[in-house]
């Protein structure tokens, strides 16, 4: 039994290194993602283009005006000299922002009296703006600041200071890059799952049960590439991630590796379940992009799950990319301990399990 299931084994692997468009499917592409979707899936903002009108003659609208422009934040692309020229701007995505300071800035400033400085916010790309919203919203504080030590103007009465647990520097790459990982050791598990569907199509996956194999010795067969494919690449992406992105780790590397492994047993069930009922390979990649998007959007890592339709709330319970996301980003970004590991690993359990027995039973059925 043994040196059949090996020898099962052998010819799975002997398929996929023989088919050079499925190695190099299974192996570029997704560290390929990897750096693409880190450098360009990101909330942090950087040199946002804006227009300035300035109006005001007097020295404190030039010193606002240098504040932004010595921003990292800001690049000054347009200086409209109307307020006519700013719509124009903004509804042909040419600035993300117009900033506007009145005529009477510096008088107002003089004479005790509170100016206002019009800021205009591209709403299109609402997390950016908010963004860029929070950054402006900086600079004008500091800016009352400095003008009031600067003429000895009483402090305000409560000052506010923000400091972001585990993530001091507030970088969007830290949360991001952890999720990626998950979405893409999913689909390439899932991915490679399709061989059943593959050997169905060509009426090889038949002649195994002629043979004498059990289902069992099938679906072992069939699991140990897309497990060994899914964790070697979860681990490498993680490596890529701490030490050329710079995300923090801070948890076990046990817990790491045990909830990878027990997340890609759980992918490949799935993705087997998916395939034993497929007709053809083109209706087994069909069916597999039909999970992958439901998945990713339940996992939460475009919207809290919290904010989600309390419905949909009990459906991600049976997603196991979001017990994956959540222990990796707690291992990376807060160090959880194996007490937290264990309450997102046990469901984890739970639904591999079950995935690789129906997966099992449809293999069964399929003598």
């Amino acid at each position: 039994m043994v040196a059949q299931l090996i020898g099962l084994i052998l010819k799975e692997l002997h398929l996929l290194w023989s088919d050079s468009r499925s190695r190099i499917t299974l192996v570029v592409p997704p560290l390929l993602q990897l750096f693409i979707f880190s450098y360009a899936a990101t909330y942090d903002v950087d040199h946002v283009p804006i227009a300035v009108l300035n109006e005001d003659a007097g020295p404190y609208g030039r010193e606002l005006v240098a504040r932004f422009n010595g921003s990292p934040t800001f690049e000054i692309t347009a200086l409209p000299t109307s307020e006519r020229e700013i719509k124009p701007l903004i509804d042909e995505a040419g600035v993300m922002m117009a900033l506007h300071i009145g005529p009477r800035f510096s008088a107002d400033l003089r004479g005790g009296r509170a100016p206002s400085v019009q800021v205009i916010l591209d709403g299109r790309r609402l997390p950016t703006a908010l963004t860029v919203q929070s950054y402006v919203t900086l600079i004008l504080a500091g800016f009352n600041a400095d003008y009031g030590a600067a003429n000895g103007l009483p402090g305000p009465a409560a000052s506010t200071v923000s400091r972001a647990w585990f993530n001091p520097i507030l970088s969007s790459h830290w949360f991001i890059i952890p999720g990626l990982i998950g979405k893409l050791v999913l689909i390439i598990t899932l991915t490679a799952t399709i061989s059943i569907a593959r050997e169905r199509e060509v009426a090889s996956f038949d002649r195994m049960f002629v043979l004498g194999f059990t289902s069992l010795q099938i679906l072992a067969a069939k699991s140990v590439l897309p497990v060994s494919i899914g964790f070697l690449h979860g681990a490498t992406m993680s490596l890529i991630a701490a030490f050329w992105f710079g995300v923090p780790f801070r948890g076990s590397l046990t817990a790491l590796l045990l909830s990878l492994l027990v997340f890609v047993i759980a992918t490949t069930g799935i993705g087997l379940m998916l395939s034993c009922r497929a007709q053809s390979q083109r209706q087994a990649t069909l069916r597999i992009f039909m999970f992958f998007v439901p998945a990713v959007m339940l996992s939460g890592f475009a919207t809290p799950i919290t904010a989600m339709p309390v419905v949909l709330q009990f459906v991600s319970l049976l997603d196991p990319l979001r017990y994956f996301d959540t222990v990796i980003r707690a291992l990376c970004i807060r160090g959880a301990g194996w007490p937290y590991v264990g309450t997102q690993l046990w469901p984890l359990g739970v639904i591999a399990v079950a995935t690789m027995t129906a997966a099992c039973l449809l293999v069964w059925r399929r003598r």
